[in-house]
């Protein structure tokens, strides 16, 4: 085999080790802690996106009329308002993604398939 690989099987299994000593937790559990990881996450590109937006604007009414200042700011802020509206989509994605697995919002569960019964 190919040692890279193995290399990248052997690294994955051991990422997904906690997984597999987590065993004994619910899949609401599992995805109630990743949706909290998520939002953290997301809360925090927001926080960036609009610090990289609010930044650009600084930058702009600061250039005095430079050119190159000016084109440079107007970059930022374009670029801060598109890495908001990605964020807040993801945002909304991952809600309705979760929401959806989850049936938080639905009044009767889709039944689990029962397995083989044994006599």
């Amino acid at each position: 085999m190919n040692t890279s690989f193995m290399r990248t099987l052997i690294a994955t299994s051991l990422a997904l080790a906690p997984l597999a000593a987590s065993a004994q937790r619910s899949i609401e559990d599992i995805f109630g802690d990743l949706s909290g990881f998520l939002n953290i996450i997301i809360t925090f590109l927001i926080l960036l996106a609009t610090v990289l937006f609010l930044w650009g604007i600084v930058k702009y009414i600061t250039a005095g009329g430079d050119e190159e200042k000016t084109k440079e700011a107007r970059g930022m802020i374009i670029w801060g308002i598109v890495f908001l509206a990605i964020m807040v989509a993801v945002w909304g994605f991952v809600n309705v993604l979760l929401e959806f697995i989850l049936e938080t919002d639905s009044s009767t569960p889709t039944p689990i398939p029962e397995g083989p019964q044994q006599e």
